[in-house]
């Protein structure tokens, strides 16, 4: 049985001028495209529960994320993918990383 790719979903940037394009919530991983296009996945026990949920909800509202992003994310992420492709494929295979790394040359 194939499996289904995981879609990121556009962000509602309310506030308007937002460096985020789109994002996912994937159990206790968030990911965050960014207008340059690259993804970065961001999980709950690299962050911290509160600046995780923090962060979740302002995905969903459209609101803060890009803020909640470098103020208290920042380089807490637990893989940076080149782009959208490149995080549905590690998605898709369910190729959980282990360590902090990229899954390809920006």
């Amino acid at each position: 049985m194939r499996r289904l790719s995981p879609t990121l979903q556009a962000y509602g940037n309310r506030h308007g001028g937002s460096g985020v394009r789109a994002f996912a919530i994937l159990g206790d991983t968030l990911s965050v495209e960014f207008v340059d296009g690259a993804v970065y996945d961001y999980r709950r026990r690299d962050v911290g529960a509160r600046r995780f949920d923090a962060a979740c909800a302002a995905a969903r509202t459209g609101r803060g994320l890009s803020t909640c992003v470098s103020r208290h994310l920042r380089d807490r992420f637990a893989i940076r993918h080149a782009n959208r492709a490149d995080w549905a494929r590690a998605h898709r295979d369910n190729a959980a990383p282990s360590a902090r790394r990229t899954s390809s040359k920006p």
